[in-house]
């Protein structure tokens, strides 16, 4: 919606993972290398673990553009609540068996077979979500590790999952899996000064020219906000954005963080912020360390409770014009009439038609059949450059 007031290329805070807008980081570069470094070394585990919304899903999406730009076969699982019975077929599927066999020997032995014929040079397998294999489900997975040709992995297996993932493989029952770990790492949370450096580069990346324009003051408040989480930095640039647009600002300071702020804390149920502009350099106890604890999830989960009215609340037309004084009265016009002339320029744009549409502010039109010709479909599928020259300087 704001993109072409700032003369944006695209919306630079996005949820959704992409690859193009990757910020390396200490911790997400030594994460890739890691991968890499198993990758070469073809034998036992890589572990990736991070809090929600440190970056995962974004690593595990670069590392796959970088083994296709190698010509490398990569597999992904992403299955939650799987159990040992589970491994197999799911890891079969991934290769392209049709799993005529029944039997767990059977399956075994044709996944084996079929990854010393077609893929000689071995398969990287990333799980996904580990944290929610059971430890039955991550022995199978160290089965399938065994299979080797002179010595080298078949199949270079690297677990990726929340931080609960430490606490499974630090079981005693699962010492034989862990003695074959041969890289682990946890993704920390950005420090302060990488969260500016963060957002102006996915703003740099997003085709950012002049405008907006942050005063520095903000970016200390925004690290106290999100604790460094780039999920959560990503919320909140979003909606300062699009109040900035709304309230057709160029120019953000600290002060205009702190509206949103109180803006996003209302919407779920939470006090709004009691911090300042002089406050924004305080850390809260919660956020004096990097790292969360392996148990404290209260950066990352938000309640949401019902909103239930009262009859007996509601205000009639004479009580409620009593209750906003003029200036705010016209100011609530004044956004009200931004967001409508906003809403008209977008539809006209088939891509922010429909995202309006989904998101309930304008009518969806009846649906009708669809007539796709599949001669007229675009590949967009080609993988992105830049990230490798940036990780390895080449």
């Amino acid at each position: 919606m704001y993109e072409a007031y700032y003369h944006l290329d695209k919306r630079p805070f996005a949820l959704t993972p992409d690859s193009a807008f990757l910020y390396l980081s200490a911790t997400h570069r030594k994460a890739l290398s890691y991968l890499i470094y198993g990758l070469g070394q073809r034998e036992g585990f890589i572990v990736i673990t991070g809090d929600i919304g440190t970056g995962k899903t974004l690593v595990i999406q670069t590392m796959f553009e970088y083994l296709e730009s190698k010509a490398i076969r990569g597999v992904r699982l992403a299955a939650a609540n799987v159990g040992p019975e589970d491994v197999l077929p799911l890891v079969a599927t991934s290769l392209g068996l049709s799993q005529t066999v029944t039997t767990k020997a059977a399956l075994l032995a044709e996944i084996e077979r079929t990854l010393l014929h077609r893929y000689p040079n071995g398969v990287l397998l990333i799980v996904d979500e580990a944290q929610t294999f059971t430890p039955e489900a991550l022995e199978e997975l160290r089965l399938l590790s065994n299979m080797n040709i002179q010595g080298r992995a078949l199949l270079q297996i690297s677990l990726v999952g929340q931080s609960d993932l430490r606490d499974t493989l630090d079981h005693p029952r699962m010492e034989q899996l862990r003695q074959r770990i041969i890289a682990w790492h946890h993704l920390e949370h950005l420090s302060a000064n990488e969260v500016q450096d963060y957002i102006d580069s996915r703003l740099k990346t997003a085709g950012r020219k002049d405008s907006p324009i942050l005063n520095p003051d903000m970016f200390p408040l925004i690290h106290q906000w999100s604790g460094g989480i780039p999920r959560k930095i990503n919320i909140l640039m979003d909606r300062l954005l699009l109040f900035g647009y709304l309230e057709e600002k160029q120019k953000f300071d600290a002060s205009d963080v702190l509206k949103v702020i109180d803006e996003i804390d209302e919407e779920f149920g939470r006090h709004p912020s009691s911090a300042s502009a002089t406050d924004a350099g305080k850390e809260t106890p919660r956020e004096t360390s990097g790292l969360a604890s392996k148990n404290d999830h209260s950066a990352d989960e938000v309640s949401i409770s019902e909103a239930r009215i009262d009859p007996q609340d509601t205000l009639d037309d004479d009580v409620w014009s009593q209750q906003i004084s003029e200036p705010e009265s016209a100011q609530v016009r004044d956004r009200a009439e931004a967001l409508e002339r906003g809403i008209a320029q977008l539809r006209s744009s088939p891509d922010e038609n429909d995202r309006l549409q989904a998101e309930g502010f304008i009518e969806k039109p009846p649906a009708r059949p669809m007539n796709i010709d599949p001669t007229e479909m675009k590949n967009d599928a080609a993988p992105r450059k830049g990230w490798f020259a940036r990780l390895f300087g080449r």
